[in-house]
């Protein structure tokens, strides 16, 4: 993750991004934050390069001893105190903390039932190994992992065995860089199709390792896929709201594949928050009489804001100022902070036991795709958070009677007459199922709805040859009604593509990279999507 990559962990440098990125993001933290637990977490993220030998005497003595005092409900304040003063003639540096907020802070753990039976068992039997578990610890801070086991470059390399699909960079701007890939098959579809993954992960969600890659997968199937590879931005993108990423991105994108394959219509697929571009790209268009999408297809893409979900409870008109000037001031958000409010909806899954496992166990988990892609997020500008969290979470913008106004046109979702498929997912906590099909009536189409199992990532990305989920087609009678819907076994990619081929057009020779017409930039996956 930012900030973290590139330094060398033998020098100060080290020490000094480390902390200048929690000082940044503590800006931001609309919560409150006992002062005493990030002072702690400063001296021992300094201890663990600067000075190796304290860091491990604490790992060994002084941690196991807090560690015990934690899992013991009966623990009383005196015990606490003369802990307190145990770890501060060890580690005067922490001198001066207030201790009322950390022992706020200890209540709010031991509160925590579960999680503290499951520690005092994993105690009381000895299984503990917290100083490899502290090693585990530095060694995520050095990748710049937020979340543990998740970010490991030891096992994993972008053009190698992630985003490995061949395919080559034709167009690029200070927004994206537009892939093409390879074609797999002697004829293709003559219609193409591009994929807008979201803009606060990297792409490669959408082309994992070989068995797992939804690029490699349409390719096999004989589609000519485009792919925009988002910048990961910085401070000079800020004012980039939606407006810029729907005109400088997905339409700048869509020109470029118009002049490359003409005579061709484009099926558009977006993801997530890629799909509320694809969506009011189609309905910009729309609104200018130009009739250039083949078909709209929209994963896990929340677009009717009514009932948006857990995330729904950090957004209020109060925290959104509270954060205007923080963020305005930095001119984007962190993708920790993202991350971190994701992993809040699960936390059990996402930081309770992997903590365990590999902070307190000292055991490393086996190394997954999925995960070091979650771990691998990117920053989004200051402006196109705020309008986010203005124009959907509070306004509604895109389903309220006083329509939307996108650079001069009228947004219409039932204007939207083209093929279009929506695709939610069973145990989706961004977007969860019921809201998603909440918009399946607004368009001028009857869409496609289809329910997948699994989660918001584990859903979508589910290939048929794993056959580990199955879906289900909603009835258009009642788009919330799981019980009338049509069960149909194995991956849901199979009922996606059945929709596409109806819009693919007839079968052509394979285009050239560019078209013939763009010269090849570089080699998939290209620059952008390495950027840290």
């Amino acid at each position: 993750m930012q900030g973290l990559q590139g330094f060398d962990p033998s020098k100060h440098e080290w020490i000094q991004a480390w902390l200048a990125r929690l000082t940044a993001e503590s800006q931001l933290l609309p919560f409150f934050e006992p002062s005493g637990a990030h002072d702690f977490g400063r001296l021992l993220t300094a201890l663990s390069v600067e000075d190796p030998d304290r860091f491990r005497a604490f790992s060994s003595q002084l941690f196991p001893k807090l560690l015990s005092a934690l899992l013991d409900a009966e623990t009383d304040d005196s015990v606490w105190s003369r802990l307190f003063d145990e770890v501060s003639s060890s580690f005067p540096e922490v001198g001066g903390f207030d201790r009322s907020q950390i022992l706020w802070l200890i209540r709010q753990v031991q509160a925590t039932d579960d999680l503290l039976v499951k520690l005092r068992s994993t105690f009381e039997a000895g299984e503990m190994n917290v100083e490899q578990g502290l090693e585990n610890w530095r060694q995520d801070m050095l990748a710049g992992a937020i979340l543990p086991d998740t970010l490991r470059p030891d096992a994993f390399s972008l053009g190698c065995n992630l985003a490995s699909t061949p395919g080559d960079v034709v167009f690029e701007n200070q927004l994206f860089q537009l892939i093409q890939y390879r074609p797999a098959t002697e004829s293709v579809h003559q219609n193409p199709i591009l994929l807008i993954p979201a803009f606060v992960n990297r792409f490669y969600i959408l082309d994992l390792s070989d068995e797992s890659s939804m690029v490699r997968w349409l390719v096999d199937q004989g589609h000519t896929v485009f792919l925009m590879s988002w910048i990961n931005p910085t401070e000079m993108l800020a004012p980039y709201d939606m407006t810029h990423y729907v005109l400088d991105g997905g339409l700048a994108a869509l020109d470029q594949i118009d002049r490359m394959l003409p005579k061709t219509r484009t099926q558009l697929m977006g993801y997530c928050a890629g799909g509320v571009v694809a969506t009011l790209l189609t309905a910009w268009l729309n609104a200018r009489g130009e009739d250039r999408i083949a078909s709209l297809s929209l994963l896990t893409t929340l677009l009717d804001y009514s009932d948006p979900g857990p995330l729904g409870q950090f957004v209020s008109a109060e925290t959104i100022e509270s954060l205007r000037k923080p963020l305005t001031e930095m001119g984007y958000l962190p993708a920790e902070l993202m991350l971190r409010t994701f992993a809040s909806l699960r936390p059990h899954d996402l930081l309770f036991g992997r903590m365990l496992n590999s902070y307190v166990l000292g055991q490393r988990a086996k190394p997954f795709p999925l995960l070091h892609w979650l771990g691998d997020g990117t920053r989004t500008p200051a402006s196109l958070v705020l309008w986010i969290l203005e124009q959907l979470y509070l306004k509604n913008a895109l389903v309220s009677e006083s329509r939307m106004q996108l650079a001069g046109q009228s947004i219409d979702l039932s204007a939207i007459d083209c093929p279009t498929f929506l695709l939610a997912t069973e145990s989706d906590d961004i977007s969860p199922w019921q809201s998603v099909m909440m918009a399946a009536d607004r368009f001028g189409v009857e869409p496609v709805c289809v329910l997948g199992q699994g989660g918001h990532n584990a859903g979508v990305i589910s290939p048929p040859t794993k056959k580990r989920h199955d879906h289900y087609r909603l009835d258009s009678s009642d788009w919330l009604n799981k019980t009338i819907a049509v069960r149909s076994e194995g991956s849901w990619w199979l009922t996606w593509n059945e929709f596409l081929e109806k819009q693919q057009g007839s079968s052509v020779s394979p285009p050239t990279p560019g078209g013939g017409i763009r010269p090849v930039i570089e080699e998939a996956p290209g620059r952008y999507v390495k950027q840290s």
